[in-house]
Protein backbone atom coordinates (compact mmCIF):
# COMPACT_ATOMS: atom_id res chain seq x y z
CA UNK A 1 0.00 0.00 0.00
CA UNK A 2 1.39 3.51 -0.49
CA UNK A 3 1.98 6.17 1.52
CA UNK A 4 -0.08 9.41 1.66
CA UNK A 5 1.97 12.74 1.21
CA UNK A 6 0.65 15.72 2.95
CA UNK A 7 1.89 18.96 2.68
CA UNK A 8 1.69 21.67 6.07
CA UNK A 9 1.21 25.14 5.79
CA UNK A 10 5.14 25.47 6.92
CA UNK A 11 6.31 23.35 4.19
CA UNK A 12 4.20 25.77 1.61
CA UNK A 13 5.26 28.44 2.53
CA UNK A 14 8.64 27.19 2.79
CA UNK A 15 8.26 25.56 -0.83
CA UNK A 16 7.96 29.25 -1.97
CA UNK A 17 11.62 29.64 -1.67
CA UNK A 18 12.84 27.70 -4.33
CA UNK A 19 10.19 27.84 -6.58
CA UNK A 20 12.89 29.16 -8.83
CA UNK A 21 15.59 26.56 -8.24
CA UNK A 22 14.76 23.81 -11.58
CA UNK A 23 17.31 21.44 -9.93
CA UNK A 24 15.96 20.91 -6.49
CA UNK A 25 12.26 21.16 -7.46
CA UNK A 26 12.78 18.18 -9.90
CA UNK A 27 14.74 16.37 -6.98
CA UNK A 28 11.95 16.96 -4.65
CA UNK A 29 9.54 15.30 -7.46
CA UNK A 30 11.62 12.39 -7.25
CA UNK A 31 11.93 12.44 -3.38
CA UNK A 32 8.18 12.50 -3.38
CA UNK A 33 7.97 9.73 -5.39
CA UNK A 34 10.26 7.46 -3.46
CA UNK A 35 8.32 8.61 0.11
CA UNK A 36 5.33 7.13 -1.27
CA UNK A 37 6.82 3.72 -1.60
CA UNK A 38 8.72 3.74 1.38
CA UNK A 39 9.41 6.70 3.32
CA UNK A 40 10.96 4.54 6.38
CA UNK A 41 14.19 3.61 4.65
CA UNK A 42 14.75 7.58 3.47
CA UNK A 43 16.70 9.97 5.47
CA UNK A 44 17.48 9.74 8.84
CA UNK A 45 15.97 10.36 11.80
CA UNK A 46 16.97 13.43 13.51
CA UNK A 47 17.46 14.18 17.35
CA UNK A 48 17.36 16.55 19.63
CA UNK A 49 14.52 19.30 19.32
CA UNK A 50 13.48 17.47 16.04
CA UNK A 51 13.17 14.31 17.46
CA UNK A 52 10.71 12.29 16.33
CA UNK A 53 11.32 14.03 12.25
CA UNK A 54 13.55 12.43 9.09
CA UNK A 55 15.59 14.46 7.00
CA UNK A 56 16.78 13.75 3.50
CA UNK A 57 19.23 15.68 1.36
CA UNK A 58 17.44 17.32 -2.07
CA UNK A 59 20.05 18.26 -4.67
CA UNK A 60 23.11 19.70 -2.74
CA UNK A 61 21.88 22.52 -0.83
CA UNK A 62 18.31 21.94 1.11
CA UNK A 63 17.00 19.41 3.18
CA UNK A 64 13.47 18.32 3.38
CA UNK A 65 12.06 17.70 6.98
CA UNK A 66 8.89 15.54 7.03
CA UNK A 67 7.16 13.47 9.76
CA UNK A 68 5.77 9.71 9.78
CA UNK A 69 2.22 8.56 10.90
CA UNK A 70 3.23 4.60 10.67
CA UNK A 71 -0.52 4.10 11.78
CA UNK A 72 -1.86 5.87 9.19
CA UNK A 73 0.82 5.11 6.86
CA UNK A 74 1.22 8.79 6.00
CA UNK A 75 4.31 11.19 5.35
CA UNK A 76 3.66 14.89 6.58
CA UNK A 77 6.08 17.20 4.80
CA UNK A 78 7.17 19.88 7.54
CA UNK A 79 9.23 22.56 5.87
CA UNK A 80 12.10 22.52 3.30
CA UNK A 81 15.39 24.72 3.74
CA UNK A 82 18.38 25.67 2.70
CA UNK A 83 20.85 22.52 4.54
CA UNK A 84 23.00 25.46 6.92
CA UNK A 85 19.62 26.83 8.26
CA UNK A 86 17.21 23.94 8.11
CA UNK A 87 17.59 22.38 11.71
CA UNK A 88 17.48 26.00 13.52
Amino acid sequence: MAWAVKRTDTFLDSLRDIRKNKEALAELDKKLKRLQENPLHMGGWLSGELHGKKSTRISRKYRLIFTLDEMEKVVYLNWIDHRKTAYD
